[in-house]
């Protein structure tokens, strides 16, 4: 009997041990099943705010785009109406090189009542008015020296400069507006 008790014994050691060994295999497959899950689920909401991060990040970097792009579009129009500018002050003084010889007798005095005016005071013309001028102009003597446009008077070493391209020059950022404000408002 002794065997057979043992025989028992150990028939139910190895049951109680099957079954324990059951029990654990089911509860690591359980345990399996539930970290599988739980993983499955840890890397949805893991690729769920990848991909929403993607998506701002995405329209931020388009924003930036677009918002670069106006901006070069502004620049290239600020440009090219800075240009027309330019062109319409170049054709400015041009023109004025080429003022007709009434209207620029006119000119020179009305500006010489705003100058100081001395008795060896010299007045320089462009060669053209020079040319029909006397020997003085306006009482003012005529000088060897010519300017490009308008009219320039000397006294001793002081010059007091009319040209049109300095005037033009000296007035370019008020002249700058009033052009933009006729061509392009």
């Amino acid at each position: 009997m002794r065997l057979s008790n043992l025989d028992n014994i150990i028939e139910e050691i190895l049951k109680d041990a099957e079954s324990e060994a059951e029990k654990i295999i089911e509860k690591a497959k359980k345990d399996s099943e539930n970290l599988k899950e739980k993983t499955e689920n840890d890397v949805a909401r893991q690729v769920e705010k990848i991909m929403e991060k993607a998506k701002v990040d995405g329209e931020q970097a388009k924003e930036r785009m677009i918002s670069n792009s106006k901006l070069v579009a502004r620049d290239k129009l600020l440009v090219a109406k800075q240009d027309v500018i330019d062109k319409v002050l170049e054709n400015a003084k041009e023109k004025l090189k080429d003022i007709d010889h009434d209207l620029y007798l006119k000119y020179v005095e009305n500006a010489l009542k705003s100058l100081d005016v001395k008795e060896d005071s010299e007045i320089l013309l462009t060669e053209k008015e020079k040319s029909l001028a006397k020997e003085t102009l306006f009482g003012i003597k005529v000088a060897d020296d010519t300017v490009l446009s308008g009219f320039s008077l000397r006294n001793g070493k002081i010059l007091f400069n009319n040209e049109f391209s300095s005037i033009i020059d000296n007035l370019k950022e008020d002249l700058e507006q009033d052009i933009a404000k006729m061509l392009f408002s």
